[in-house]
């Protein structure tokens, strides 16, 4: 067990707000988050309203911006009925092709049939040796309340 607060051994980022979901990239390329200080990597993607099926799917770059590949065994298949359920991709570092350069990751999405399926997503960065340098400001602050 290691002596550290929630808030130092997880990083939270949120990648979107409950938006309509389209074919893309999540975050987009330019944004791609760097994982390689993390032993474990998770997204949750909370679907909202769906008419159709979505798939999630992490794939992994050598670059901030770079060719993207998937990562196997690291997807999420979300029925078009799965309305207002939770749905977690998750992931070990070591799973990306590292001796390939791949540090980077994303989480596609598929399926959607325009603007009338949401989801909000969320990424989890796990036990970091120290955070990404690549990593900004979140949306969101700590609040440690002292008892």
């Amino acid at each position: 067990m290691f002596n550290k607060l929630f808030s130092e051994a997880v990083l939270i980022k949120q990648l979107n707000v409950e938006d309509a979901i389209a074919a893309a990239a999540y975050p987009a390329s330019g944004s791609y988050i760097e994982v390689s200080k993390f032993e474990r990597c998770a997204f949750l993607v909370g679907a909202g309203a769906l008419t159709t099926e979505l798939t999630f799917k992490v794939r992994q770059a050598t670059a901030n911006n770079g060719t993207l590949k998937d990562l196997t065994n690291a997807e999420v298949v979300v029925p078009a009925d799965g309305d207002d359920k939770w749905y977690l991709v998750e992931f070990q570092v070591d799973q990306l092709d590292t001796d390939g350069g791949y540090r980077f990751v994303t989480l596609a999405s598929t399926g959607a049939a325009g603007s009338d399926d949401y989801a909000a997503i969320f990424f989890f960065g796990f036990n970091p040796g120290l955070m990404p340098v690549t990593q900004g400001a979140d949306k969101g602050e700590v609040v440690y309340v002292a008892g």
